[in-house]
Protein backbone atom coordinates (compact mmCIF):
# COMPACT_ATOMS: atom_id res chain seq x y z
CA UNK A 1 0.00 0.00 0.00
CA UNK A 2 1.07 3.70 -0.54
CA UNK A 3 0.16 6.52 0.60
CA UNK A 4 -0.88 9.61 -1.63
CA UNK A 5 -1.07 12.93 -1.06
CA UNK A 6 -1.09 16.08 -3.39
CA UNK A 7 1.08 19.23 -1.96
CA UNK A 8 2.93 17.30 0.87
CA UNK A 9 6.97 16.63 0.45
CA UNK A 10 7.99 12.72 -0.33
CA UNK A 11 4.60 11.59 -1.31
CA UNK A 12 3.28 10.61 -4.93
CA UNK A 13 0.62 13.06 -5.89
CA UNK A 14 -2.91 11.90 -7.44
CA UNK A 15 -1.78 12.41 -10.85
CA UNK A 16 1.79 10.32 -10.52
CA UNK A 17 -0.72 7.59 -8.54
CA UNK A 18 -2.97 7.69 -11.37
CA UNK A 19 -0.20 7.26 -13.75
CA UNK A 20 1.08 3.78 -11.84
CA UNK A 21 -2.48 3.02 -11.52
CA UNK A 22 -2.58 2.18 -15.08
CA UNK A 23 0.78 0.42 -15.84
CA UNK A 24 -0.12 -2.77 -17.26
CA UNK A 25 -3.61 -2.58 -17.29
CA UNK A 26 -5.81 -2.76 -19.88
CA UNK A 27 -8.79 -1.17 -18.71
CA UNK A 28 -10.48 1.12 -15.46
CA UNK A 29 -13.35 1.37 -13.54
CA UNK A 30 -14.46 4.54 -11.70
CA UNK A 31 -17.02 5.60 -9.09
CA UNK A 32 -16.57 9.31 -8.80
CA UNK A 33 -19.02 11.72 -7.72
CA UNK A 34 -18.24 14.22 -10.44
CA UNK A 35 -16.52 14.85 -13.63
CA UNK A 36 -15.03 17.85 -15.30
CA UNK A 37 -13.74 18.77 -18.61
CA UNK A 38 -9.99 19.22 -17.64
CA UNK A 39 -10.22 16.14 -15.36
CA UNK A 40 -11.37 14.18 -18.23
CA UNK A 41 -8.88 15.63 -20.81
CA UNK A 42 -5.99 15.02 -17.75
CA UNK A 43 -7.40 11.12 -17.28
CA UNK A 44 -7.10 10.82 -21.03
CA UNK A 45 -4.20 11.81 -21.06
CA UNK A 46 -2.42 9.14 -18.60
CA UNK A 47 -5.04 6.15 -19.66
CA UNK A 48 -3.75 6.48 -23.84
CA UNK A 49 -3.56 3.14 -24.77
CA UNK A 50 -6.28 1.54 -22.86
CA UNK A 51 -9.34 -0.46 -23.38
CA UNK A 52 -11.89 2.63 -23.45
CA UNK A 53 -14.81 0.43 -24.49
CA UNK A 54 -14.25 -1.58 -21.74
CA UNK A 55 -13.65 1.16 -19.33
CA UNK A 56 -16.46 2.02 -17.16
CA UNK A 57 -17.51 5.02 -15.25
CA UNK A 58 -20.23 5.60 -12.21
CA UNK A 59 -21.11 9.21 -11.49
CA UNK A 60 -23.94 11.05 -10.53
CA UNK A 61 -25.93 14.49 -11.32
CA UNK A 62 -26.83 15.68 -8.11
CA UNK A 63 -25.08 18.16 -7.19
CA UNK A 64 -24.25 20.68 -10.19
CA UNK A 65 -20.79 19.80 -10.17
CA UNK A 66 -20.62 17.01 -13.26
CA UNK A 67 -20.53 19.24 -16.67
CA UNK A 68 -22.18 17.00 -19.59
CA UNK A 69 -19.56 17.94 -21.91
CA UNK A 70 -17.50 15.96 -19.99
CA UNK A 71 -19.96 13.32 -19.93
CA UNK A 72 -20.36 13.86 -23.71
CA UNK A 73 -17.01 13.50 -24.54
CA UNK A 74 -16.42 10.23 -22.35
CA UNK A 75 -19.25 8.98 -24.68
CA UNK A 76 -17.75 9.91 -27.59
CA UNK A 77 -14.86 8.31 -26.71
CA UNK A 78 -16.95 5.01 -26.27
CA UNK A 79 -16.65 4.67 -22.36
CA UNK A 80 -19.44 2.70 -20.44
CA UNK A 81 -20.62 5.61 -18.60
CA UNK A 82 -23.66 5.77 -16.59
CA UNK A 83 -25.50 7.98 -13.95
CA UNK A 84 -25.95 6.64 -10.40
CA UNK A 85 -30.15 6.27 -9.98
CA UNK A 86 -30.20 5.60 -5.81
CA UNK A 87 -32.03 8.79 -3.90
CA UNK A 88 -28.86 8.85 -1.22
CA UNK A 89 -26.10 10.91 -1.64
CA UNK A 90 -22.95 9.69 -4.35
CA UNK A 91 -20.04 10.46 -2.96
CA UNK A 92 -17.10 7.66 -3.52
CA UNK A 93 -14.22 7.88 -5.06
CA UNK A 94 -12.66 4.79 -6.26
CA UNK A 95 -10.48 3.49 -9.72
CA UNK A 96 -9.67 0.32 -10.30
CA UNK A 97 -7.30 -1.12 -12.60
CA UNK A 98 -7.81 -4.24 -14.80
CA UNK A 99 -5.56 -6.60 -16.42
CA UNK A 100 -6.40 -8.31 -19.80
CA UNK A 101 -8.32 -11.27 -17.86
CA UNK A 102 -10.36 -9.14 -16.28
CA UNK A 103 -9.02 -9.54 -13.15
CA UNK A 104 -8.45 -6.34 -10.90
CA UNK A 105 -5.00 -5.56 -9.99
CA UNK A 106 -4.53 -1.85 -8.43
CA UNK A 107 -7.03 0.42 -6.68
CA UNK A 108 -6.96 3.98 -5.77
CA UNK A 109 -8.95 5.38 -3.39
CA UNK A 110 -9.40 8.62 -1.79
CA UNK A 111 -11.40 11.96 -1.98
CA UNK A 112 -10.41 12.64 -5.57
CA UNK A 113 -13.20 13.31 -8.41
CA UNK A 114 -12.17 13.87 -11.87
CA UNK A 115 -10.91 17.12 -12.30
CA UNK A 116 -7.43 19.36 -12.93
CA UNK A 117 -7.69 20.33 -9.54
CA UNK A 118 -7.78 17.30 -7.70
CA UNK A 119 -5.25 15.63 -9.59
CA UNK A 120 -2.71 18.89 -9.20
CA UNK A 121 -3.08 20.82 -6.36
CA UNK A 122 -5.84 20.58 -4.10
CA UNK A 123 -5.68 18.94 -0.84
CA UNK A 124 -5.87 15.32 -1.21
CA UNK A 125 -5.57 12.25 0.41
CA UNK A 126 -6.19 8.65 -0.46
CA UNK A 127 -4.37 5.22 -1.09
CA UNK A 128 -2.77 2.95 -3.66
CA UNK A 129 -3.36 -0.75 -3.00
CA UNK A 130 -2.29 -4.15 -4.79
CA UNK A 131 -3.91 -5.73 -1.49
CA UNK A 132 -6.18 -8.72 -3.54
CA UNK A 133 -8.85 -9.48 -0.82
CA UNK A 134 -9.64 -4.96 -1.04
CA UNK A 135 -9.58 -5.70 -4.60
CA UNK A 136 -11.89 -8.40 -5.08
CA UNK A 137 -14.02 -6.68 -2.00
CA UNK A 138 -13.99 -3.52 -4.91
CA UNK A 139 -14.64 -5.01 -7.71
CA UNK A 140 -17.73 -6.69 -6.55
CA UNK A 141 -18.70 -3.61 -4.98
CA UNK A 142 -18.26 -1.81 -8.60
CA UNK A 143 -20.10 -4.72 -10.38
CA UNK A 144 -22.92 -4.49 -8.07
CA UNK A 145 -23.39 -0.67 -8.75
CA UNK A 146 -22.92 -0.57 -12.31
CA UNK A 147 -25.51 -3.49 -12.94
CA UNK A 148 -28.28 -2.59 -10.63
CA UNK A 149 -27.44 1.10 -9.22
CA UNK A 150 -26.71 2.97 -12.64
CA UNK A 151 -28.43 3.84 -15.61
CA UNK A 152 -27.43 5.43 -18.87
CA UNK A 153 -27.33 9.23 -19.81
CA UNK A 154 -30.15 10.39 -21.74
CA UNK A 155 -30.39 13.28 -24.51
CA UNK A 156 -32.87 14.56 -22.07
CA UNK A 157 -30.86 14.48 -19.11
CA UNK A 158 -27.85 15.77 -20.45
CA UNK A 159 -30.19 18.60 -21.57
CA UNK A 160 -31.32 19.02 -18.32
CA UNK A 161 -28.69 18.82 -16.80
CA UNK A 162 -26.93 21.74 -18.94
CA UNK A 163 -29.42 24.01 -17.45
CA UNK A 164 -28.47 22.73 -13.61
CA UNK A 165 -24.52 23.12 -14.02
CA UNK A 166 -24.58 26.69 -15.97
CA UNK A 167 -27.16 27.94 -12.77
CA UNK A 168 -24.84 26.27 -10.20
CA UNK A 169 -21.21 26.99 -12.07
CA UNK A 170 -22.12 30.73 -12.15
CA UNK A 171 -23.52 30.45 -8.75
CA UNK A 172 -19.67 28.90 -7.88
CA UNK A 173 -17.47 31.27 -10.03
CA UNK A 174 -19.27 34.23 -9.17
CA UNK A 175 -18.80 33.57 -5.40
CA UNK A 176 -15.41 32.59 -6.05
CA UNK A 177 -14.55 35.65 -7.99
CA UNK A 178 -15.83 37.78 -5.17
CA UNK A 179 -14.15 36.43 -2.27
CA UNK A 180 -11.05 36.59 -5.33
CA UNK A 181 -11.54 40.54 -5.38
CA UNK A 182 -11.36 40.05 -1.39
CA UNK A 183 -8.34 38.62 -1.30
CA UNK A 184 -5.70 39.64 -4.01
CA UNK A 185 -2.96 37.24 -6.21
CA UNK A 186 -0.25 38.99 -4.77
CA UNK A 187 -1.49 38.06 -0.95
CA UNK A 188 -3.09 34.62 -1.81
CA UNK A 189 -1.38 32.68 -4.85
CA UNK A 190 -3.85 30.86 -7.16
CA UNK A 191 -5.45 28.01 -5.54
CA UNK A 192 -7.20 24.56 -5.99
CA UNK A 193 -10.45 26.94 -6.13
CA UNK A 194 -9.74 29.61 -8.41
CA UNK A 195 -8.56 26.58 -11.21
CA UNK A 196 -11.73 25.13 -10.20
CA UNK A 197 -13.55 28.50 -11.04
CA UNK A 198 -11.22 28.73 -14.18
CA UNK A 199 -12.63 25.19 -15.66
CA UNK A 200 -16.00 26.30 -14.80
CA UNK A 201 -15.81 29.83 -16.77
CA UNK A 202 -13.40 27.97 -20.02
CA UNK A 203 -15.54 24.49 -20.01
CA UNK A 204 -18.18 25.86 -22.96
CA UNK A 205 -15.32 27.95 -24.33
CA UNK A 206 -15.44 26.72 -28.62
CA UNK A 207 -12.36 26.73 -30.62
CA UNK A 208 -10.66 27.75 -32.75
CA UNK A 209 -10.15 31.32 -30.85
CA UNK A 210 -12.02 34.00 -32.80
CA UNK A 211 -11.85 37.74 -31.98
CA UNK A 212 -13.89 40.88 -32.65
CA UNK A 213 -12.40 42.43 -35.61
CA UNK A 214 -11.98 41.39 -39.11
CA UNK A 215 -8.40 39.23 -39.01
CA UNK A 216 -9.67 36.49 -40.07
CA UNK A 217 -7.90 35.69 -43.31
CA UNK A 218 -3.90 35.41 -43.11
CA UNK A 219 -1.26 37.46 -41.97
CA UNK A 220 -1.68 40.49 -43.93
CA UNK A 221 -5.10 42.13 -44.35
CA UNK A 222 -5.64 42.73 -40.73
CA UNK A 223 -7.78 45.80 -39.99
CA UNK A 224 -10.58 47.95 -42.42
CA UNK A 225 -8.54 50.21 -43.09
CA UNK A 226 -5.89 48.35 -44.77
CA UNK A 227 -8.51 46.07 -45.96
CA UNK A 228 -10.06 49.44 -47.95
CA UNK A 229 -6.91 50.61 -49.06
CA UNK A 230 -6.16 47.46 -50.60
CA UNK A 231 -9.96 47.60 -52.38
CA UNK A 232 -9.55 50.78 -53.68
CA UNK A 233 -6.80 49.38 -56.09
CA UNK A 234 -6.70 45.67 -56.11
CA UNK A 235 -4.76 45.77 -59.43
CA UNK A 236 -2.00 46.56 -57.63
CA UNK A 237 -2.55 44.50 -54.51
CA UNK A 238 0.17 41.87 -53.84
CA UNK A 239 -0.33 38.18 -53.94
CA UNK A 240 -0.26 37.74 -50.39
CA UNK A 241 -3.20 40.51 -50.11
CA UNK A 242 -5.17 39.02 -52.97
CA UNK A 243 -5.11 36.33 -51.06
CA UNK A 244 -5.95 37.26 -47.69
CA UNK A 245 -9.20 39.58 -50.04
CA UNK A 246 -10.32 35.50 -51.37
CA UNK A 247 -9.99 34.44 -47.60
CA UNK A 248 -12.19 37.66 -46.41
CA UNK A 249 -14.69 36.84 -49.44
CA UNK A 250 -13.98 40.33 -51.13
CA UNK A 251 -12.46 38.03 -54.02
CA UNK A 252 -12.86 35.36 -55.95
CA UNK A 253 -10.74 33.57 -58.71
CA UNK A 254 -8.82 36.74 -58.56
CA UNK A 255 -11.83 39.32 -59.38
CA UNK A 256 -13.58 41.29 -57.10
CA UNK A 257 -16.56 39.78 -55.77
CA UNK A 258 -19.83 41.55 -55.13
CA UNK A 259 -18.89 42.39 -51.94
CA UNK A 260 -15.58 43.23 -52.86
CA UNK A 261 -16.74 45.69 -55.04
CA UNK A 262 -19.39 47.20 -52.75
CA UNK A 263 -17.04 47.56 -49.75
CA UNK A 264 -14.23 49.15 -52.41
CA UNK A 265 -17.03 52.13 -52.32
CA UNK A 266 -17.67 52.41 -49.05
CA UNK A 267 -16.81 55.71 -48.04
CA UNK A 268 -16.98 55.08 -43.78
CA UNK A 269 -14.58 52.47 -42.21
CA UNK A 270 -18.50 51.61 -40.48
CA UNK A 271 -20.12 50.70 -43.64
CA UNK A 272 -17.56 48.95 -44.65
CA UNK A 273 -18.28 46.43 -41.35
CA UNK A 274 -22.08 46.52 -41.81
CA UNK A 275 -21.37 45.30 -45.21
CA UNK A 276 -18.73 42.62 -44.61
CA UNK A 277 -21.04 41.92 -41.19
CA UNK A 278 -24.42 41.41 -43.38
CA UNK A 279 -22.49 39.20 -45.87
CA UNK A 280 -21.84 36.95 -42.95
CA UNK A 281 -24.88 36.94 -41.65
CA UNK A 282 -26.74 35.70 -45.01
CA UNK A 283 -24.12 33.40 -46.81
CA UNK A 284 -24.84 29.94 -45.75
CA UNK A 285 -22.23 28.24 -43.15
CA UNK A 286 -21.23 25.84 -46.08
CA UNK A 287 -20.17 28.61 -48.57
CA UNK A 288 -18.67 29.79 -45.72
CA UNK A 289 -16.29 26.77 -45.44
CA UNK A 290 -15.61 26.49 -49.49
CA UNK A 291 -14.09 30.24 -48.70
CA UNK A 292 -12.36 30.27 -45.23
CA UNK A 293 -13.39 27.96 -42.43
CA UNK A 294 -12.21 30.91 -40.08
CA UNK A 295 -15.31 32.95 -41.14
CA UNK A 296 -17.96 30.53 -39.19
CA UNK A 297 -15.67 31.30 -36.29
CA UNK A 298 -16.46 35.02 -36.57
CA UNK A 299 -19.87 33.88 -37.31
CA UNK A 300 -20.09 32.77 -33.88
CA UNK A 301 -17.57 35.02 -31.75
CA UNK A 302 -19.47 38.58 -32.66
CA UNK A 303 -23.18 37.60 -31.53
CA UNK A 304 -21.93 35.53 -28.28
CA UNK A 305 -20.49 39.13 -27.13
CA UNK A 306 -23.91 40.85 -27.50
CA UNK A 307 -24.82 37.88 -24.69
CA UNK A 308 -22.59 39.33 -21.83
CA UNK A 309 -23.89 41.71 -19.45
CA UNK A 310 -24.21 45.55 -20.73
CA UNK A 311 -21.61 46.40 -18.10
CA UNK A 312 -19.19 44.35 -19.83
CA UNK A 313 -19.83 45.16 -23.51
CA UNK A 314 -20.17 48.95 -22.63
CA UNK A 315 -16.73 48.86 -21.09
CA UNK A 316 -15.47 47.00 -23.77
CA UNK A 317 -16.67 49.24 -26.76
CA UNK A 318 -15.55 52.51 -24.92
CA UNK A 319 -12.10 51.16 -24.22
CA UNK A 320 -11.20 48.37 -26.99
CA UNK A 321 -9.50 51.40 -29.02
CA UNK A 322 -7.22 52.38 -25.81
CA UNK A 323 -5.46 49.48 -25.29
CA UNK A 324 -2.28 49.87 -27.46
CA UNK A 325 -0.01 49.46 -24.50
CA UNK A 326 0.12 46.38 -22.34
CA UNK A 327 -1.13 46.10 -18.65
CA UNK A 328 -4.50 45.94 -16.53
CA UNK A 329 -6.56 47.33 -19.21
CA UNK A 330 -5.27 45.19 -22.30
CA UNK A 331 -5.61 42.10 -20.24
CA UNK A 332 -9.14 43.04 -19.52
CA UNK A 333 -10.04 43.74 -22.98
CA UNK A 334 -8.24 40.58 -23.70
CA UNK A 335 -10.15 38.46 -21.45
CA UNK A 336 -13.56 39.86 -22.29
CA UNK A 337 -12.43 39.35 -25.98
CA UNK A 338 -11.39 35.68 -25.31
CA UNK A 339 -14.67 34.77 -23.54
CA UNK A 340 -16.56 35.77 -26.99
CA UNK A 341 -15.88 32.13 -27.37
CA UNK A 342 -17.41 30.60 -24.52
CA UNK A 343 -20.68 30.79 -23.13
CA UNK A 344 -23.72 30.08 -20.14
CA UNK A 345 -21.45 30.70 -17.01
CA UNK A 346 -19.27 33.71 -18.85
CA UNK A 347 -22.73 35.03 -19.74
CA UNK A 348 -23.49 35.68 -15.95
CA UNK A 349 -20.53 37.63 -14.94
CA UNK A 350 -20.68 40.64 -13.95
CA UNK A 351 -17.27 43.81 -14.96
CA UNK A 352 -15.89 43.62 -11.63
CA UNK A 353 -15.79 39.83 -12.17
CA UNK A 354 -14.63 40.14 -15.21
CA UNK A 355 -11.66 42.20 -13.53
CA UNK A 356 -10.58 39.40 -11.24
CA UNK A 357 -11.06 36.93 -13.60
CA UNK A 358 -8.62 38.25 -15.86
CA UNK A 359 -5.72 38.83 -12.99
CA UNK A 360 -6.20 35.20 -12.45
CA UNK A 361 -5.48 34.38 -15.85
CA UNK A 362 -2.40 36.95 -15.92
CA UNK A 363 -1.12 33.02 -13.78
CA UNK A 364 -1.73 31.09 -17.18
CA UNK A 365 -0.14 27.99 -15.81
CA UNK A 366 -2.80 27.61 -13.59
CA UNK A 367 -5.19 27.06 -16.44
CA UNK A 368 -6.33 23.94 -16.78
CA UNK A 369 -4.39 21.72 -19.29
CA UNK A 370 -7.17 21.15 -21.95
CA UNK A 371 -7.57 25.00 -22.41
CA UNK A 372 -3.83 26.12 -21.87
CA UNK A 373 -2.13 26.31 -25.32
CA UNK A 374 -4.65 27.65 -27.10
CA UNK A 375 -5.23 30.70 -24.08
CA UNK A 376 -1.34 31.29 -24.45
CA UNK A 377 -1.37 31.77 -27.76
CA UNK A 378 -4.20 34.17 -27.96
CA UNK A 379 -2.12 36.08 -25.69
CA UNK A 380 1.06 35.92 -27.67
CA UNK A 381 -0.31 35.76 -31.49
CA UNK A 382 -3.51 37.35 -32.44
CA UNK A 383 -5.13 38.50 -29.75
CA UNK A 384 -1.91 41.13 -29.19
CA UNK A 385 -2.72 42.09 -32.54
CA UNK A 386 -4.47 45.34 -33.70
CA UNK A 387 -5.38 47.17 -30.74
CA UNK A 388 -4.28 50.50 -32.33
CA UNK A 389 -7.26 50.59 -34.14
CA UNK A 390 -11.36 50.89 -33.39
CA UNK A 391 -11.99 48.09 -35.22
CA UNK A 392 -12.92 45.90 -32.08
CA UNK A 393 -15.55 49.00 -31.21
CA UNK A 394 -16.64 49.02 -34.73
CA UNK A 395 -17.31 45.52 -35.99
CA UNK A 396 -19.66 44.11 -32.86
CA UNK A 397 -21.65 46.85 -33.00
CA UNK A 398 -21.42 46.50 -36.78
CA UNK A 399 -22.46 43.30 -37.15
CA UNK A 400 -25.52 44.62 -34.43
CA UNK A 401 -26.61 46.94 -37.31
CA UNK A 402 -26.31 44.55 -40.05
CA UNK A 403 -28.81 41.71 -38.15
CA UNK A 404 -31.68 44.20 -37.66
CA UNK A 405 -31.36 45.44 -41.00
CA UNK A 406 -29.82 48.89 -40.34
Amino acid sequence: MKVVLNDYAGSPTFEAALSELTRGAETLSLAVAYLQVGGWELFCRYTRGLSFPKMRIVCTDQFGLTHPTAVERALRSDVQIRKFTGRTVYHPKVYLAYNASGRPTRCLVGSVNLSSAAFTTSIEVGILSDETRSLRIFARWFDNLFERRSAPFTAERLREMETQWRSAAAARARNRLRFRREVPIRTAPVAADDIDTLEDVFATIQLPIGLLNIDYGGNNIRNIDFAREVLADPTHASSKNRSDLKLLGFMREGRLTDLGRRAGRARTTKEFAVLWCRWLQRTEDAELEEINSKLLVAKRVFPQFWQLQEDVRNFFLNNADRAQRRGNLRTLLQTIELLCNARDVVQELTLEEMQTLSRLLEERSSLPAFIRPEVASYFDNKGARGWDTKDRCIMPIAWRQAAAGA
